[in-house]
């Protein structure tokens, strides 16, 4: 008999509820037991488990966050409490893990199986920086309300004939800044893996001006590599206060700074997100029940593909190289 634990980890994303309902309804369908762990694998280790029905996953579609709690940890953290890990499972008659989330839930779920210990990985993060799938859950949902912010700004930054900064999520990637930026219009998107001289940057706003465009938008990575002197928020440099900083030394451009911060992880997910998450918690359960473990769940040229959580965790995920050509097109 099976019986599957989910759990949800790392960050919080959008369609995170979406993919816990998936993941219940096809392994009820098999005749599985099915249990929740409560913030992830924190509450795996306190052994906070409590069997799930159909009632619920009931009317959680549309939910963003995650109805069992989140909790971001190490792969230390699963080392140093390896056996505490194995006694919960084993105490629960767990056979398999179903673990949605982010890199740093994929890194862990490496460490479950490099240990012997079962696990599928749903990817669900906004920052799209999980190797072996297309697109991670939340992605999209993120990206939405990223140009729809710009789609706001756009406005006040022509009434002030401004330069409007916005900084968007990604960590080291730049996914969101790059997707966002360009379906919400930015006049130039400044990502981690192509920096650019802050020069090339001040020039082209000061065309823009000497054209008649009296205002940019400015779609900037918070992992793009910046010196700052002031402002810093919990200690740590910030990517667009760090290009204001810069630009108003070589410019006497009128510019102002918005961090959207965790706006982009909340909200309700988007209907891609919402099918993509249904899709993926299918194929988990159905991976459970070939016998496979230790892998990712994705989708790769809209079809579900399987990789080895080992790669998956050391490998990059890369935006295509045409994409990012496509954008130097609008600035």
């Amino acid at each position: 008999m099976r019986r599957i634990a989910i759990m949800t980890a790392g960050a919080d994303a959008p369609g995170m509820n979406a993919a816990i309902r998936s993941v219940a309804r096809r392994s009820f369908e098999l005749g599985y037991d099915v249990l929740m762990v409560r913030d992830g694998f924190e509450g795996l280790v306190r052994g906070d488990i409590e069997i799930m029905n159909k009632k619920t996953v009931s009317g959680i579609l549309p939910l963003g966050g995650s109805i069992f709690g989140c909790s971001r940890v190490s792969p230390e953290f699963a080392v140093q409490n390896l056996a505490k890990i194995r006694d919960v499972l084993e105490s629960n008659s767990i056979t398999t893990s179903i673990i949605i989330g982010d890199r740093s839930a994929v890194a862990v779920a490496a460490v479950f199986d490099a240990n012997s210990i079962p696990c599928v990985v749903v990817p669900n993060t906004i920052d799209n920086d999980i190797f072996g799938t297309d697109f991670s859950i939340g992605f999209d949902s993120a990206i939405t309300t990223i140009s729809e912010a710009l789609d706001k700004l756009h406005s006040t930054a022509s009434a002030h004939h401004r330069v409007m900064i916005v900084e968007v999520m990604g960590r080291q990637s730049g996914w969101l800044a790059l997707y966002g930026g360009l379906a919400g219009g930015a006049d130039f998107i400044a990502i981690p893996e192509q920096p650019v001289p802050i020069e090339t940057l001040a020039t082209h706003l000061k065309q823009r001006k000497e054209e008649g465009k009296d205002f940019s938008i400015v779609v900037v990575a918070e992992g793009y590599p910046v010196t700052i002197h002031e402002p810093t928020v919990a200690g740590r440099p910030v990517a667009g206060y760090g290009l204001a900083e810069a630009l108003a030394s070589t410019t006497n451009l009128s510019i102002r700074v918005t961090v959207l911060g965790y706006l982009q992880r909340g909200g309700s997910p988007t209907v891609f997100d919402r099918l993509l998450a249904t899709r993926l918690g299918l194929a988990a359960v159905n991976a459970v029940r070939e016998g496979k473990t230790g892998i990712l769940v994705g989708e790769v040229g809209q079809r579900i593909a399987f990789t080895d959580l080992r790669e998956a965790t050391t490998q990059p995920h890369i935006i295509p190289a045409d994409i990012v050509l496509q954008a130097k097109t609008f600035y």
